[in-house]
Formats: C-alpha cells, structure tokens, sequence
C-alpha cells in the first residue's frame, strides 16, 4: 500500500515543523463545499455500516479527538445516526448536506505544508493467481501468523521501567493499538532458563526458510505479486483448482516498512515512479535479482483467510472509493470526512499513465491506518479490487485537502433530549 512514502518527501521537499501534540493536528475551518461525485446509494450503504459497526463493536477508543475537541464515541454515533436520517431522505442528497451545514463543523488537518493541504496516495485490492502447492512461477508462500509469534506490549512495562516511556509515546507499528514489539519466542532446552524473546526474522530470513514449521503457507503465488499484495494488506487469490481465497492482514514481523522505490531511482527516475514502473522492473530481472531488490523491505506481512472484502484498521470492511487511511495517532477511526482531490483518468484499462487529471470531491470514512501512512497530512484512499483499481492506485501521488465533521457542541445536547426522527 505505501512504497510511495520516500518519495513524497522528494516531491513535497521540506514539510513543516512537526507538531508537539495531537490537539494540535486539526483546527476549525469554514465549511467546504460539500460535493460528492460517487455514487449517493453507496455513500448511504458506506454510513449504514459504519453506524452498526460502532454501535455493536464496544472495544477500541470511548472518545474521538478532533485536534482539541473531545466527543463521546456514543454521542458521536448518535449524531451519525441523525446524518443517516437525513442521507436517507432523498436521493439528491441535499437534505444530509444541509444537516451537516446546520449542526455539524468543518475541522481542516494540519497538512503537510500548510493548513487543510495533504499528500495523497492509493491502495486496492490485487486479483492474483496462486496454487495451494509450489510449482511452476508459484514459488513463494504466502504465511499465516507464525506459532512463534509473540507481541511484546511496551505500554505494560512503562509503570515498572518509566525509562520506557518515550518508547511508549512513538508508534512502532501502525497496524497495532498501543505500542506492540513483534518478537520471536525461544524455548530454552535449559529448565533453569526462561524463554526468550527476540527479534522476528526479516524479510531475507523469511525468504530464506527461517519460518518453516512455524507458520502455515495459505498458498503459494509468484514472488512479485506476493510483495505487491503485502504492501496493499488484502487481496484475492485465483487458485488452480479453480476456487478463490480472499486473504487479508494478519501480522507484520516488526521490521519497519522501507520502500524499495528509493533505490531505484538509478533506473526509475523520480517523476516516473510509480506501482507500475517499480512492478515492470522487478519483472525484467532475474528471480534471484528482484529477491535481493525486495529484500531492501525488511518488512514482512502475514495473512489470513477472509470471508468477505478486506477488513479496515478499524475491523470492518472496506468501502470502495471511500474509505481512507491516515496515521491513528492523530486522526480517529471510524468518523465521516470529506476528500478533495485529482483524480486520474485514462484512455483505456491498459494504459499505465493516466491522459488527464480530473477535480474530485467525496465523503469518505476514516477507518484504516498504514506502515507508511505517518504524520498529520497523509491520507492513503482505497481504490477497490482489480486491475481497474490497481490503474488509479498505481499513479495517486497529489496534494489534495482533508476535512472532519464534529458535530456542534449544542447538537449534541440536543440529541440528548430528543428521540431521533
């Protein structure tokens, strides 16, 4: 999902000063046009979910920070509930637009540069071949979650070790709440000896067999599209036999995510970066060459069977076009936003670089989070399933403007007294 981290650093250049805090991350701004160029029953199906989602999921933050306000994640639900009211009520969708104008504010980010302004990019889903057995191009597994595995939660020693807790207050993986080391358990054959824990292997040693017996291979696929699959964290796979496994996020081995595009810059240059000149030259190379390429990411993620589409940060699925990633430190999960940006447009569903950039303005729900998705102007969107989703995610890479809706304090209060409609 996010090799495009070093490079937009290269095209933003200096970002600004880093902010001390996270009530610092969004600010009140005017309210923005409130355009939507997808779909309106989808929008209304993306809210459904979400509403139900947080109505019958009680684990994960009580309170959602909107930079220095506060709300209530039940109060927040319920102003939901009112928006789905009022989405429901007409198909043009102007009866939510005033709603959310009357009762709700416009909070901008922080940005990258400047108030409100992010840097953007995409991921989707890929639709991959496989076999349940190696052979042929399908040569490398696709692991479950190692039996070894353990997570090591560093905000646990922190009242024993206060030394910790600078560690504490760093991210260290973002898809895990709270501070999680992902280790390696060693038994001791010594029964004087405790158990150990160390670090995970990384990618080279995962390549070269230090999970065998430890994790189950899921399947097997080409090598090349197994790394594009760990990179966007859910996908399909077409097996052999004719049947279909959708695979999701399980775990990651605790190595942080490097993109390999910044050494590739001697052979890509920098305004031709994207999924698929990066792909294409993993491709013109020898197996064993595009294997060193790709161990440059120590990274490594571990899959599990899915049942249904890929499953968000936040636990529910995916919503086409809608759903964004952005860093949890700053930004709650599972809250409305809107999304303005370029969105890119091409000739066919062949062609690799887009003909023309078009405005685009959507709601979208704040619900994933992702390795290289870090500070408070980045936002990852998700472009769906397939090759046509794979065209728009392979070249996103453009400012755009991100903004939250908090319901007013007022309304809130009002909502309280009164029994929705």
């Amino acid at each position: 999902m996010h090799f495009w981290l070093v490079l937009s650093l290269l095209i933003l250049g200096c970002a600004r000063a880093p902010i001390k805090n996270v009530q610092e991350a969004m600010r009140v701004a005017s309210m923005p046009e409130l355009t939507d160029d997808l779909e309106w029953n989808g929008f209304i199906e993306g809210l459904e979910a979400q509403v139900k989602f947080l109505k019958e999921k009680s684990e994960g933050p009580q309170q959602f920070g909107f930079g220095p306000r506060t709300i209530d994640r039940a109060s927040y639900v319920r102003a939901l509930e009112f928006l789905l009211v009022e989405a429901r009520a007409d198909s043009s969708g102007e009866k939510f637009r005033a709603a959310l104008r009357a009762n709700f504010e416009a909070f901008e980010v922080y940005g990258i540069e400047r108030w409100g302004e992010i840097f953007m990019t995409s991921y989707f889903e890929p639709v991959i071949n496989g076999a349940l057995k190696p052979g042929g191009e399908f040569t490398q597994a696709l692991y479950a979650r190692p039996k070894d595995m353990v997570d090591v939660d560093l905000g646990s020693f922190v009242p024993v070790r206060p030394s910790l807790s600078l560690l504490d207050k760093v991210p260290l993986e973002q898809r895990s709440r709270g501070n999680t080391l992902r280790g390696r358990l060693l038994a001791s054959t010594d029964p004087e000896k405790s158990p150990k824990v160390v670090a995970y292997p990384d990618r080279a040693g995962i390549y070269n067999g230090d999970i065998k017996g430890v994790s189950q291979p899921l399947a097997y696929v080409n090598p090349i599209d197994a790394f594009i699959l760990e990179i966007q964290g859910s996908g399909l796979v077409k097996l052999s036999n004719g049947k279909e496994l959708k695979v999701g996020y399980a775990a990651q081995n605790g190595h942080p995510y490097v993109p390999i595009g910044k050494f590739l810059f001697d052979v890509i240059p920098k305004e031709k970066m994207s999924l698929f000149a990066i792909e294409s030259h993993l491709r013109s190379l020898p197996a064993d060459e595009a294997r060193k390429v790709m161990q440059m990411n120590p990274s490594y993620v571990f899959f599990k069977p899915l049942t249904s589409r890929g499953i968000t940060f936040l636990g529910n699925e995916l919503v086409v076009g809608r759903t964004i990633a952005t860093d949890y430190t700053y930004f709650p999960k599972g809250v409305l936003a809107l999304l303005q940006f370029d969105k890119p447009q091409f000739t066919d569903e062949k062609a690799t670089e887009p003909s023309a950039w078009a405005p685009s303005s959507r709601f979208v729900f704040d619900q994933d989070t992702g390795g290289a998705i870090r500070g408070p102007g980045r936002v990852d969107l998700y472009a769906g399933r397939g090759n046509v989703a794979k065209q728009t995610a392979a070249v996103m890479k453009n400012k755009g403007r991100l903004y939250y809706f908090v319901p007013r304090a007022e309304f809130l209060a009002t909502l309280e007294s009164a029994p929705l409609p």
